[in-house]
């Protein structure tokens, strides 16, 4: 099976994501909040998984150009984001963006802000980014 570069670059990125995934795991225990450790810890590897599917894919989605570009980029971005502010939170104890998991837990107003930008930012810009890529494969089911 020859693969596209993009491709290459989704299945790359979330081995890498999924290898980051298991590290984190085994580290659970070392962090201010190990609950949100383990949330990112399953972020990690249910995205690395979900990002190597994609990629596996990502010949059959039907997008412009621009478009496909930008949906590969905010899923890759959004996903390492979000991975990124659990794992901030986790280290710091911020729990403002995350209650249930940060429960118990609070850092300095400039931390809980900066967790809360990432984490909310990345869930935002990677549901776009997977929103687009379900209209390209849907898109290429009618063609």
């Amino acid at each position: 099976m020859t693969l596209t570069a993009p491709q290459r670059t989704l299945i790359v990125a979330g081995t890498l994501l999924f290898l980051l995934g298991l590290l984190q795991g085994a580290a659970v225990q070392m962090f201010a909040n190990p609950r949100m450790a383990l949330s990112a810890h399953l972020t990690a590897v249910q995205s690395g998984t979900a990002l190597m599917v994609a990629g596996a894919v990502w010949t059959s989605v039907s997008l412009r150009k621009p478009v496909d570009g930008i949906a590969r980029t905010a899923i890759l971005l959004g996903m390492f984001g979000l991975w990124t502010g659990l794992t901030l939170s986790a280290a710091t104890g911020a729990s403002q963006a995350l209650p249930i998991a940060g429960a118990g837990h609070s850092a300095g107003l400039e931390t809980e802000k900066l967790v809360s930008f990432v984490v909310l930012g990345s869930s935002g810009v990677l549901t776009a980014g997977w929103a687009l890529f379900v209209v390209g494969l849907i898109r290429s089911f009618r063609q």
